[in-house]
């Protein structure tokens, strides 16, 4: 279940290095990205949110990780 009032703190460079994950992902393997996101582009206006906020938590998380170790 997503707690959508969850405080989730990230510097500018935390997000900066998200989007470049996502952009590196889209570019690097673009089937397995949308393997992943394939549901976000089924989205619509309202939604697109949802489906896109606890993805850019993951890759926040994973990165966070691959800095400690």
């Amino acid at each position: 279940m997503i707690d959508w009032d969850e405080e989730v703190p990230a510097t500018l460079g935390e997000i900066r290095g998200v989007f470049a994950e996502w952009d590196r992902r889209w570019r690097e393997e673009p089937e397995t990205f949308m393997n992943e996101v394939e549901h976000l582009l089924r989205s619509n206006p309202e939604s697109y949110g949802e489906n896109c906020a606890p993805y850019f938590k993951v890759l926040l998380n994973q990165l966070r990780e691959a800095q400690n170790g």
